[in-house]
């Protein structure tokens, strides 16, 4: 590879002068005729190593176009490949202390443990704050506002299976209706094994309503890093494939007895 780049780059030494033939008024068939006939020409006395110079300098463009076409296919066909796979989770966290501290391995640990790693894809979210008092502010005085509507399109889009939150997060989703109400989002039996971590927050009605549940104490939730020690989930997402991944979440972290 080293010396392929270096014939790249140099120029060799040719046998002979180009006699510079004007080819623009042959026709295609006839100017390719030609240019392979003073190919042959040019490299026929040549050592194997000066005729390898020699193609490799003149021909650099059209190797260079097409190691890039060849990167470029593979990484478009990589990344199609990589959003046609099935979700594992789709979660954001919200307010986390130091996103790039995150330990998103524990999400992988997770999926390897339900056996949805391998052919699957996970996606995730770990840089939107939320700040209740920032978000009351009137829109032209809230120089953030374009984030909360981004993150509240998202999470009503069905985008989001699961959100990972302290209490301010919590409060903001529960008051927006980011948050579905527990006891009309889990099926019954799941719902009893979480009744005695169900948080109530104000749902956007202003009634008080069960919409976060405490993991705090879940190796999930230590694991994360998230920075903060009252961790919370909440479900944004309310169509089939969310309520797939919540449960198959729900009884990793819970398991039925």
């Amino acid at each position: 590879m080293r010396q392929m780049t270096k014939d790249l780059e140099e120029k060799p030494i040719e046998k002979e002068e180009d006699d510079r033939l004007d080819l623009r008024s042959m026709s295609r068939k006839d100017r390719r005729k030609r240019k392979k006939e003073k190919l042959e020409e040019t490299i026929k006395d040549m050592t194997p190593k000066e005729k390898r110079s020699y193609l490799l300098y003149y021909y650099k463009e059209a190797i260079i176009i097409t190691i890039i076409a060849i990167i470029a296919v593979s990484y478009i066909g990589y990344n199609v490949y990589r959003g046609t796979r099935p979700i594992t989770i789709s979660y954001v966290v919200l307010n986390c202390k130091d996103a790039l501290n995150f330990n998103s391995k524990a999400i992988d640990d997770y999926a390897k443990a339900i056996d949805k790693y391998d052919g699957y894809q996970i996606k995730a979210d770990t840089s939107i704050e939320i700040k209740k008092d920032e978000y009351t502010k009137d829109y032209e005085h809230n120089a953030n506002s374009q984030k909360y509507i981004n993150f509240t399109t998202m999470a009503t889009a069905h985008y989001y299976d699961v959100v990972f939150t302290d209490m301010e997060g919590g409060i903001y989703c529960s008051s927006t209706d980011v948050f579905y109400p527990l006891d009309k989002y889990l099926d019954q039996d799941r719902y009893n094994r979480v009744k005695d971590r169900i948080v109530t927050a104000e749902g956007m009605d202003g009634k008080t309503g069960e919409y976060m549940i405490d993991i705090s104490d879940t190796e999930l939730a230590k694991a994360l890093n998230v920075g903060y020690d009252k961790v919370y989930v909440g479900f944004a997402g309310d169509q089939q494939d969310n309520h797939d991944r919540v449960n198959d979440f729900i009884d990793y972290l819970f398991p039925a007895k």
